[in-house]
């Protein structure tokens, strides 16, 4: 039966392909006479299936959308992921060098008494535990180490030291026992600028 078919088409392929003309023609033909011009609606539209350049200008342009007044910025986007960390950079050139430090220290007695110092004027004990260090400069931008210990006799006791700073020289230090009771005993205090 395939030979026979197969003989046929090379004997009247020529017939065939006029009689599909004609009838792909009609088929034109009678679908423009019989269907008016915008009849087609969303029920004979396949969802999906119509692309950009089946629709006109005039939808195209409806679709998409107002632009902004000239060189007016549209809202910020949202904030992207942090990228990754970049190379570090050459080392920058050496700054100038600045003023030298001033360590400024003393040593003082239970009662206050001032046993060596360098920089410091006058020290006092104004209360049980409570002592006050004046020195001869601005010391508002060092900081103020004391530490428990007596120059001439070795010291084994546990005590706590407070300093604070009142106006712009003096020091002040507080001396407390392992209970927090205020107590009188030497100690070194330094002033690292």
């Amino acid at each position: 039966m395939l030979r026979r078919s197969a003989s046929y088409i090379r004997r009247h392929h020529l017939a065939l392909l006029a009689l599909f003309f004609a009838l792909c023609g009609t088929s034109v033909a009678a679908g423009k006479a019989l269907l008016p011009g915008n009849s087609v609606g969303s029920r004979q539209v396949v969802d999906g299936s119509l692309q950009a350049n089946d629709l006109s200008r005039k939808a195209r342009s409806a679709l998409a959308g107002k632009t902004g007044p000239k060189g007016a910025a549209g809202a910020p986007g949202a904030t992207g992921a942090t990228g990754a960390t970049g190379a570090t950079g050459p080392q920058g050139p050496r700054g100038a060098a600045g003023q030298p430090g001033s360590n400024r220290f003393a040593a003082l007695d239970a009662d206050g008494t001032l046993v060596r110092n360098n920089g410091a004027t006058a020290a006092a004990r104004t209360d049980v535990g409570v002592y006050r260090v004046l020195f001869d400069a601005d010391i508002t931008g060092c900081v103020y180490v004391a530490s428990a210990g007596q120059d001439t006799n070795p010291l084994f006791e546990d005590y706590h030291l407070y300093t604070s700073r009142t106006g712009t020289s003096t020091v002040n230090v507080d001396v407390f026992d392992e209970k927090n009771n205020p107590l009188d005993r030497p100690f070194f205090l330094a002033v690292i600028c």
